[in-house]
């Protein structure tokens, strides 16, 4: 994660940024929704998936069986925007508190409970020695082991919180977020690969790293209602 600061843009600062941001192959313009709200009300913009992971189980006993009953939780991985705004007295700026989570899913550990074991078995009669007496040949048993799998998800959570007076019209640009997901792959010949002191001659290790740098961009523009509707031809009482 790196150091989250904030700039203040003008509208031909927010368009080049823009313009080479979609230029460049490597990012991406994800989202620009737009939120209505009144003065002083909070809006929330969430982008995010959301993943069920199994985390426990319950036992459920009835009258004449038992069983177990999964315990689902969903976690949100994404990105969330809280945003409240305060127009000033003269309406030509506008204070902005914003609230940026940021929320990642890592490696998931599983762990399987053991539940009912059965035994089958199985056997059949056949005339071996030809005598006309059939003999009885017991085939070996089959286990069968049922149990639940829960999974142990690690969430991390990133949240900042800052408040910022912005023109009307204005450009306010917050960056700094990174994320960083590392892959390692290994392969080798078997056996060899594993001896000390020799193992780097037949062995083959790979680590893959992709860094993700994420920005918002956040845009006030103040609507007056008396003109808002004069300018849409709207009559006013």
């Amino acid at each position: 994660v790196g150091q989250f600061g904030f700039a203040i843009l003008s509208d031909i600062e927010a368009f080049f940024l823009i313009e080479a941001s979609q230029g460049d192959q490597r990012s991406n313009v994800l989202q620009a929704p737009k939120v209505t709200l009144f003065n002083g009300q909070q809006a929330t913009v969430i982008d995010a998936a959301q993943v069920p992971f199994v985390i426990s189980v319950v036992p459920v006993v009835g009258e004449f069986a038992a069983a177990q009953q999964p315990v689902i939780v969903v976690l949100s991985e994404g990105t969330m925007l809280t945003v409240q705004a305060v127009v000033s007295d003269d309406r030509r700026y506008v204070r902005l508190t914003l609230v940026p989570f940021f929320s990642q899913i890592g490696d998931v550990s599983t762990f399987t409970f053991e539940g009912s074991e059965t035994t089958t078995s199985s056997s059949n009669t056949t005339d071996q020695d030809g005598d006309g007496n059939n003999e009885s040949n017991d085939n070996a048993n089959t286990v069968v082991r049922s149990g639940t799998t829960v999974q142990l998800p690690t969430f991390q959570v990133i949240s900042v919180s800052t408040t910022v007076s912005v023109p009307d019209g204005g450009t306010v640009l917050l960056g700094g977020i990174k994320r960083l997901k590392e892959g390692r792959s290994e392969a080798g010949v078997p056996l060899l690969s594993k001896m000390p002191y020799i193992d780097r001659l037949f062995r083959n290790v790979g680590i893959g790293r992709e860094t993700d740098s994420l920005m918002m961009m956040v845009t006030p523009h103040i609507i007056i209602q008396e003109e808002e509707e004069e300018r849409r031809g709207i009559a006013v009482e």
